[in-house]
């Protein structure tokens, strides 16, 4: 029995589209095969991931050889008619910008939320009637036929397969595409509120729910809940537990409470999706062990260089500084340390503070991730004078750092680099081609044929 009265819930006519593997099927649609016949993975050769790590792979690779997205290059099968592309990640962002173009034609701005590179959200129900203007068919009917309009624009333009998941709310479109759309030949599925009893509640695994990772499985196996079912039906003993903060989950254990029961208020027009504050970071992993303090400085300065260029590109000062320092054995001596600082975007300043806690935390063991992150940003060009610098000094480090940003700007990162990122264990080079720490590629061309 429904344990809310959906009468009373947001009644939309929500689409969650999701491209089908989508980083292997633009690149079997760039070399004219069916992305759903075709065995093909995209296997990244980053310095930092070993022999070889697999991104993406084609269904067919994936039902045929069993290749997973976390496959490494020496454990793949030796198939004949498996093929091995390296990663265009260039051509994968202007591929999704290209799709979504697509998405946009159907919906106001307002009415869309690109998800991920190749997941979107559109609400079509303003303009429903618009596309789908017959009177006599159905609401549900229209929802269809628009759903296999969207999949036949994309594959024409692009060659690429869409699953469409449609729901009530976008958490019902979601675990409608999830889990059954993605196994059904037309790629389309539908769940509504009617469907929560016999649908969401029958999930097999609880971690194929949204939000449910295998830490929080356990958190809820310790709450004597390992069914959707029984998280929908929570005594107001186990609620209590699980909305306290201490004991349970505190509000995501409310909110995966009421995902349960189909329950998700999100109007895209009306309010956007909750986000963190505003940040900005970069963290890699390191293609060694560093064990030298000497050349991890030297990635950390090199970081911290970086990613003062993307908060100045954004017209914003940091006034907190956080450092990750990862240990290549597990958890081992790893730390994740901030400081509050005078709000800044100077490279020189940035880099001090960074280095500071480096050399404040750090105890010598091997080193194999390492992050940094700005935050506590202000979106000003004021700038605070302190006692240590004049002004003169102050304009002459910000003018430096802007003629170094607009050199890189139009010439590329490397035209002017630093004599230490020249040396053994800086990265900065090495990375400068890589698109989400991997190989940007071209936009064109058949790369890896």
């Amino acid at each position: 029995m429904a344990n809310f009265d959906y009468s009373l819930e947001p009644k939309r006519d929500i689409l969650f589209i999701d491209v089908k593997s989508f980083y292997a099927s633009v690149e079997c649609a760039m070399r004219g095969y069916d992305p759903l016949r075709t065995m093909l993975v995209v296997m990244s050769q980053a310095d930092n991931t070993g022999n070889g790590l697999i991104l993406a792979s084609s269904p067919m690779a994936k039902k045929v050889l069993g290749i997973s997205n976390v496959t490494r290059a020496n454990n793949l099968p030796n198939h004949p008619d498996l093929i091995k592309v390296p990663p265009r990640m260039n051509l994968y962002v202007q591929e999704n910008m290209k799709i979504n173009r697509i998405f946009r034609s159907y919906v106001a701005d307002e009415d869309w939320l690109p998800y991920s590179i190749d997941e979107s959200v559109i609400d079509v129900t303003a303009s429903l009637n618009l596309f789908v203007p017959n009177p006599e068919m159905s609401r549900r009917e229209k929802r269809w036929r628009l759903a296999r309009m969207i999949q036949r624009d994309v594959f024409n333009q692009t060659g690429l397969y869409v699953t469409v998941g449609i729901g009530d709310n976008l958490l019902l479109a979601k675990l409608a595409m999830d889990n059954e759309a993605k196994h059904n030949r037309s790629l389309l599925a539908e769940w509504r509120y009617d469907d929560v009893e016999s649908k969401v509640w029958n999930i097999p695994e609880i971690t194929d729910f949204w939000g449910i990772s295998g830490r929080t499985q356990k958190r809820l196996y310790r709450l004597g809940v390992d069914t959707i079912r029984q998280l929908a039906n929570l005594s107001p003993y186990q609620q209590s537990i699980l909305f306290n903060g201490k004991t349970g989950l505190g509000a995501i254990g409310n909110q995966l409470y009421h995902h349960a029961n189909g329950i998700d208020r999100t109007i895209l027009s009306e309010e956007a999706p909750q986000t963190k504050e505003k940040s900005y970071g970069n963290s890699q992993v390191l293609p060694k062990t560093y064990t030298s303090a000497k050349e991890i400085e030297i990635v950390v300065k090199e970081m911290a260089e970086q990613v003062a260029s993307r908060i100045r590109r954004h017209g914003c000062l940091t006034q907190c500084v956080s450092l990750f320092i990862g240990a290549a054995r597990g958890d081992e001596g790893s730390f994740h340390r901030q400081m509050k600082i005078l709000a800044t975007d100077n490279t020189k300043e940035l880099s001090k503070h960074c280095i500071n806690l480096f050399r404040k935390h750090y105890n010598g063991f091997p080193v194999r991730h390492v992050g940094i992150t700005y935050s506590r940003l202000l979106f000003t060009s004021a700038r605070q004078l302190d006692l240590f610098h004049t002004p003169e000094e102050s304009e002459k480090a910000e003018h430096l750092d802007q003629i170094i940003d607009r050199i890189r700007e139009k010439y590329g990162f490397t035209a002017i680099v630093h004599a230490t990122s020249k040396v053994d264990g800086a990265r900065s080079i090495k990375r400068a081609g890589l698109v989400g720490g991997h190989d940007g590629g071209g936009a064109g061309g058949l790369d890896g044929l």
